[in-house]
């Protein structure tokens, strides 16, 4: 498959690579890479290695993912895509009960998968600024700020959208933080409950009727 009718998938679908568009080889290839992050990290993460390691030839490689970066970019996508269940089907307000706790139950579903394996966390946010990163970022927004509004649907709609916004740059410092190694992985979701408490604080939502 060629980079180009990669990228054509992506743009058919939002800027998402559908997990169906992969050859075999390139799932062997992305998941060499996630083994590779998960166990020596980003800087050993080289077209060579994961060649060898998927038993794909390097013309391949850079046949179907253009470069380094990019190949890296698609294997965490994959990963997300595949571990990072869709928040926004499963979160919904509880009437009565208050909003922090609605936001809770979606951060903790987001960021479980990630306590279990940081150092790909850590790969997010490190590939976030190379190239192919404007796909993660995109993502995560697709991920976070939808989710967010639905579980603020009850209130303000400006009210929904600034706290959406809040929170989506607060993670992102947190994130930058993780990566300096001046936060432990679980020391992400203290602070972020904290802050979810702050900005809805005696906040409910409505009754049933």
């Amino acid at each position: 498959m060629s980079v180009a009718k990669v990228r054509a998938g992506r743009d058919e679908v939002g800027s998402t690579v559908s997990l169906t568009t992969h050859t075999r080889g390139e799932l062997a290839v992305l998941r060499a890479v996630i083994g590779l992050l998960e166990t020596e990290g980003y800087e050993a993460v080289r077209i060579r290695a994961v060649s060898a390691r998927a038993h794909v030839s390097t013309r391949t490689i850079y046949q179907s993912f253009g470069n380094r970066d990019e190949m890296i970019a698609s294997a965490l996508q994959q990963w997300m895509q595949e571990n990072i269940k869709e928040p926004v089907e499963a979160i919904a307000p509880i009437p009565g009960k208050p909003i922090d706790e609605g936001l809770m139950r979606l951060f903790r579903q987001i960021f479980e998968p990630w306590e279990r394996h940081p150092r790909l966390l850590m790969a997010v946010d490190a590939a976030r600024s190379r190239p192919g990163g404007d796909r993660l970022v995109s993502f995560g927004k697709r991920a976070f700020q939808p989710a967010i509004r639905q579980v603020l649907r009850d209130t303000d709609p400006a009210y929904a959208r600034d706290v959406s916004e809040i929170l989506y740059h607060v993670v992102s410092g947190l994130l930058g933080q993780f990566r300096t190694g001046d936060l432990p992985v679980t020391g992400l979701l203290p602070i972020i409950e904290r802050t979810v408490h702050r900005l809805t604080e005696s906040r409910v939502h409505p009754p049933a009727e």
